[in-house]
């Protein structure tokens, strides 16, 4: 039964939960120093959307908050990454992501497998649009060249400078991550396939956003709850 429930869950997550983000979901932007946890609010992910417009960085920013991904993953992703046909991203493993990045700082990194995760439906075109006529050798996301990633550093300093314009103050790569996991667990996502889907290692990295939320431990992980609580 556990079984069962478990899978139904992970499908869930596939389908329906990457981040459609509703107006009663967030409450505001804010920042919990103790936790240093940042939440944005569906009307500053319209800001963001808005001041991004025409930027080839604002397909990257809607990436980062509607799947939850980290910008070091994002950035390595590449055009054959992306699988339309059945709605998946490939995140390669770190070993893999540090030689795409061009860093030479793998050794003494804790090793994530490969892993695939959902594509939430309102990306199809976007990303449709995005890949269409390319060679699946080229970075989903560059700079200049396509054949060379944009950096980490170049996509977080867009991010701050963005969070100026549009007067949402301290906003870092880190606060789309927040939201997307705060807004799963809100909704009675179960830990487990969230953690697979984030590629963590343990549940240990969920317990901050818990007291955040107030929610006594191990409340996420009942399936059935979870479900009834979506519908």
């Amino acid at each position: 039964m556990f079984h069962q429930n478990y899978m139904i869950a992970l499908q869930s997550i596939n389908v329906y939960v990457l981040i459609q983000m509703k107006d009663n979901i967030s409450v505001g932007v804010f920042k919990e120093r103790a936790e240093d946890i940042m939440e944005l609010s569906s009307e500053s992910l319209r800001k963001i959307y808005l001041g991004s417009s025409g930027h080839p960085f604002q397909l990257l920013l809607r990436l980062l908050w509607e799947t939850g991904l980290q910008v070091r993953e994002v950035v390595a992703l590449k055009v054959g990454d992306v699988d339309l046909s059945r709605n998946r991203l490939r995140i390669v493993d770190t070993r893999n992501a540090c030689i795409r990045r061009g860093d030479i700082g793998y050794r003494g990194r804790r090793h994530k497998e490969e892993r695939s995760i959902a594509l939430p439906t309102i990306l199809f075109y976007p990303l449709c649009r995005c890949t269409q006529g390319r060679s699946t050798d080229q970075f989903l996301f560059y700079s200049r060249d396509p054949f060379a990633p944009c950096s980490s550093r170049t996509v977080e300093r867009f991010i701050q400078d963005l969070g100026k314009r549009v007067a949402i103050q301290g906003l870092t790569a880190s606060a789309f991550r927040d939201t997307f996991i705060l807004h799963n667990l809100r909704n009675g996502t179960p830990a487990h396939p969230l953690q697979e889907h984030l590629g963590f290692f343990n549940r240990q990295p969920f317990k901050r956003y818990e007291r955040y939320l107030g929610l006594r431990e191990g409340a996420v992980d009942y399936p059935a709850l979870a479900l009834e609580k979506r519908a």
